[in-house]
């Protein structure tokens, strides 16, 4: 058994000082969302024109995913990246379209079909990023 003044914690407040530290930093879940979402945005480009549903989809799912797993701390980053990660999926997905140029139209048009995406994912992380902050409780 260990001695009462050893030092080491003990109950509900080691469990908890771990629990914070557990899950993946908030860059390296952004980094997920962003790669899922462009390779989504890809399937999208090469099935029809420009970012549509599959794009919807991979961004609310990678989302979702990275609020999941992200350390408390981090989930802020998580909660404001989908419209980020959107108009950096969109910017490369004008940038490589051979038939597409990088102008304030292009990417304006894109950005507006692109805003149910964008609030359904951020949505989506606001309901959970809520949940997990509500359960430490």
């Amino acid at each position: 058994m260990d001695a009462p003044g050893d030092g080491r914690r003990r109950g509900s407040s080691a469990s908890s000082a771990r629990a914070a530290n557990t899950g993946i930093r908030g860059a390296v879940a952004i980094a997920g969302v962003f790669l899922v979402t462009l390779v989504a945005a890809a399937a999208d480009s090469y099935i029809g024109l420009g970012l549509g549903t599959i794009t919807l989809v991979a961004l609310t799912a990678g989302t979702i995913g990275a609020a999941l797993v992200t350390r408390r701390g981090d989930l802020l980053s998580v909660l404001v990246a989908p419209p980020l990660v959107f108009v950096a999926v969109a910017l490369l997905n004008i940038g490589l379209a051979p038939s597409a140029s990088l102008n304030l139209p292009t990417l304006a048009t894109l950005l507006v079909r692109g805003f149910p995406a964008m609030g359904l994912a951020t949505g989506a992380a606001l309901v959970i990023v809520l949940g997990r902050l509500a359960a430490r409780r």
